[in-house]
């Protein structure tokens, strides 16, 4: 063990102060560590660290201690202007004193110190090699100057300190790889969950949040008809406001990213020219420092991600440009697979469309039976809480549950007047022929649950196959209660449509008989004005869809055979 005589000498000091460098792998307390036992060695009013950012081009205050570190943290100078105005830097540990007016040696400070500096330590950290950046103590507490001891002193602890570092930065690199591979790993997952756009960029967004902590970030899409980037999801102030604005194609730093398919850091948004100030003032945010990169595709830039402001001041470096590259390539795809899994759903969605307007055209008295049908039967599933994905399926169902009337002869569905037993055992087949009919389209596994059980009852008198409760699927349940409160509103040959209020009243009476009671419970607790409302925009859409099929049949007719028009 020291004696205490020996526990002050510079070697025992220098044995201290080393042990305690090499303690610790975390970045942070190990610079904090080390600034305040130095600090207290050399007996000095301040301390800071001066390191190289990750491109090695600028040095910047990461630590600091003393009356001025709120001052002195962050500032920044170009690396080079140092080692030109003081080559001496990069290998001796400088001692520098305003009293004696030697102008080279204050040069050498960054500025940051030199209007606060009345004597100081200044030494370079260098390692294996490297020049990491500097370490400076500034006035010495106690005594005029510091001492040609404090600057050997300041000179070995340097050495160790800066191989502390650089042992810090390595593990630190390594575990923000790690973390960039487990963050990549997690993207690809929700990739994997869902194929459904609006439901993947919020996913994503979420891990570009906890990648870069950033106050803001967003996703654009471009439209290439109108070359036009909108807004596809936001987070952060302004997030809402930020949707509605639209960017031209090369305009602004996203504008440019897309156009040129370049990645851009701008490390100061109030001066830099390329940003699209429109948005700033659309939101009433500010932007301080902005890092975009593009989503590129097949050589096709499809849009961009955006994030803003790098929390606690700081710039966006290399190392967060690296990792937005990489979550950019696999949105990218995921985006791309997102629009292709998007126009399929809408291919089979306009198929769907085309058969049930089939049906609704061998029966006009009944045309618009489905659409209404589907939009009751999707005001009804949100009542009930189904997720959108959901009451899709449902809605899918619900417009081709009649499919199966297609076989159904025009003599029994047309007839005016009541159908005879033998009548109404065809026109019961119906469910079942549509089921096999549509039995080999894996799109419709689901919703043919609908078109096979969407006569069922709750008390088992419906068919085809007389299910009773919970063994009717929940959508055919659905279906049912929207298709009864339909039929009862509509006009038929042989009859009126009878009042919303009657039909409300009916459905509840055969709540528990006809119908799940939950789900006419759920029927009934929605306004009669809303349903008053989805049938007249139904309706709507009904008269305007014929009336633009009718101009797209005039113009496709025209276009292939010689007709006047």
């Amino acid at each position: 063990m020291l004696s205490p005589a020996a526990a002050t000498s510079p070697l025992a000091l220098l044995l201290k102060l080393g042990q305690a460098f090499h303690s610790t792998l975390e970045f942070d307390p190990l610079l904090v560590s080390i600034l305040k036992q130095v600090q207290s060695a050399v007996s000095s009013e301040g301390a800071s660290i001066w390191l190289l950012d990750a491109d090695g081009q600028r040095l910047k205050c990461t630590h600091a201690v003393g009356p001025e570190a709120g001052v002195v943290i962050g500032a920044q100078l170009p690396a080079a202007e140092l080692r030109s105005s003081c080559p001496r830097i990069v290998g001796e540990t400088l001692r520098i004193d305003a009293a004696e007016g030697d102008e080279a040696a204050q040069r050498c400070l960054p500025t940051a110190l030199r209007q606060r500096a009345r004597n100081a330590i200044l030494a370079p950290l260098g390692a294996r090699g490297d020049w990491l950046g500097v370490i400076a103590f500034t006035n010495k507490l106690e005594q005029p100057a510091f001492s040609e001891d404090d600057r050997v002193l300041v000179a070995a602890l340097a050495g160790h300190a800066a191989l502390a570092i650089q042992n810090a930065q390595l593990y630190e690199r390594q575990r923000r790889s790690n973390e960039r591979q487990q963050l990549l790993e997690q993207i690809s997952r929700h990739m994997q969950q869902t194929l459904h756009i609006d439901s993947l960029i919020p996913l994503v967004l979420r891990e570009v949040n906890k990648a870069l902590d950033a106050e803001a970030q967003s996703l654009w899409l471009l439209n290439p008809q109108t070359n036009m980037l909108a807004c596809r999801f936001a987070t952060g102030l302004g997030a809402e406001a930020i949707k509605r604005v639209q960017v031209p194609l090369g305009q602004g730093i996203v504008g440019r990213s897309v156009a040129r398919h370049e990645s851009i850091i701008s490390e100061d948004g109030q001066r830099d020219t390329r940003i699209f100030r429109a948005a700033d003032a659309q939101t009433g945010f500010v932007t301080r420092s902005l890092l975009c990169v593009p989503l590129v595709r097949q050589g096709q830039a499809v849009g961009a991600i955006e994030a803003v402001n790098k929390h606690g001041g700081q710039s966006f470096s290399a190392d967060d440009l690296e990792l937005l590259r990489s979550i950019a390539d696999s949105a990218a795809l995921a985006i791309e697979n997102a629009r292709l899994f998007a126009e399929l759903a809408a291919s089979y969605d306009s198929t769907l469309e085309a058969l049930a307007a089939a049906i609704d055209l061998r029966d006009r008295e009944t045309e618009g039976h489905s659409r209404r049908v589907v939009a009751y039967t999707a005001r009804l599933a949100r009542q009930r809480g189904l997720s959108e994905a959901e009451i899709a399926e449902i809605c899918r169902g619900a417009l081709i549950h009649d499919i199966g009337k297609i076989g159904v002869p025009d003599a029994i569905l047309l007839k005016p007047s009541a159908l005879d037993p033998q009548e109404r055992r065809i026109i019961q087949q119906h469910p079942q022929a549509g089921f096999e009919m549509l039995l080999g389209v894996p799109y419709l596994k689901d919703e043919i649950q609908i078109v096979l059980a969407h006569q069922e009852r709750w008390d088992g008198s419906g068919y085809p196959f007389g299910l009773k409760g919970e063994a009717i699927p929940l959508g055919a349940r659905l279906f049912a209660v929207a298709d009864t409160f339909d039929a009862l509103t509509s006009d038929r040959p042989y009859r009126r449509g009878q009042p919303m209020a009657r039909a409300r009243e009916i459905i509840a009476v055969e709540a528990g008989v006809k119908f799940d009671p939950d789900v006419a419970a759920a029927f009934l607790a929605v306004p009669l004005s809303e349903w008053e409302q989805i049938r007249a925009q139904v309706e709507a859409e009904v008269a305007q869809r014929r009336s633009g099929q009718r101009e797209r049949i005039r113009q496709s007719l025209t276009a292939v055979l010689p007709l006047s028009s």
